[in-house]
């Protein structure tokens, strides 16, 4: 005797195998409900009688998204508010800088950072349409005229005004903007990856954030030496070291360049 499932419950029990699979492997939540609400949300779009154009559109819609994923192997990653506070941890309190945020997509640092340091300059560039738009309009519903989106490759900008560069893209392109870092910005400024090491070049600090995911900031000194000083959550200045942690209760999630 057969025993008959419906093609709805196999699909929840996949999505839920999935899920399971995605804690254990330590993915961001997000991860987990996508799992979940995929397999069945495919089922009633096969069922249902969308005309063709809708597939179309979903398709401009995922590639003005993910434009960045095609050439330079760089998805989407939105930085939390926690880690953000990390970052500007590392901000001079005491005189303006220029900041800038390399694949900054939907201008989640730059807005809070600029409203937290209003005389800094704070710049943002961003290759996929839609997350620039997103981005630019964020911007100007804050407010924040010390902030600006610049569209375009990251590749074409040149990091030679910044005293901070920051980005969160991916493993790919990591020698290759730090070489274009290390050769256009001056000596004693600072470059911090998300997440991701430059190969081969052991970074001069590393800040860890105690999220789920584990999230680390990696500083390197332009011209060599310590990053210096970074301001601990209490405000206090404390001591550069190989690492130094943050306290985050939320991830840095991943929706596919920050």
């Amino acid at each position: 005797m057969r025993l008959a499932i419906p093609i709805l419950g196999v699909l929840i029990i996949q999505g839920i195998a999935a899920a399971l699979i995605s804690h254990f492997a330590r993915l961001a939540r997000w991860w987990i409900v996508l799992q979940v609400v995929l397999p069945p949300a495919g089922l009633a779009l096969h069922q249902s009688s969308l005309p063709a154009w809708a597939y179309l559109l979903a398709f401009l819609l995922l590639v003005a998204v993910f434009w960045n994923s095609f050439g330079e192997r760089v998805p989407l990653y939105l930085t939390n508010s926690r880690t953000i506070d990390a970052l500007d941890g590392l901000l001079p309190k005491d005189r303006p800088i220029r900041f800038i945020d390399i694949g900054c997509g939907v201008a989640s640092v730059l807005g809070p950072l600029a409203r937290r340091h209003p005389d800094s300059e704070f710049v943002g560039v961003e290759s996929a349409p839609l997350p620039f738009v997103i981005g630019a309009l964020r911007l100007w519903i804050m407010g924040r005229r010390n902030a600006r989106l610049i569209f375009g490759a990251m590749w074409e900008h040149d990091l030679a005004p910044y005293d901070i560069a920051y980005c969160f893209l991916s493993p790919a392109p990591m020698s290759a903007i730090f070489d274009k870092a290390n050769k256009e910005m001056a000596a004693g400024t600072l470059f911090i990856s998300n997440s991701f090491m430059v190969p081969g070049i052991a970074p001069g600090q590393t800040i860890k954030v105690a999220d789920s995911r584990q999230t680390q900031l990696h500083l390197w000194r332009i011209g060599g030496g310590k990053p210096g000083p970074v301001r601990s959550e209490t405000g206090e200045l404390a001591e550069s070291g190989p690492e130094a942690a943050a306290d985050d209760n939320t991830d840095d999630t991943p929706n596919a360049s920050d």
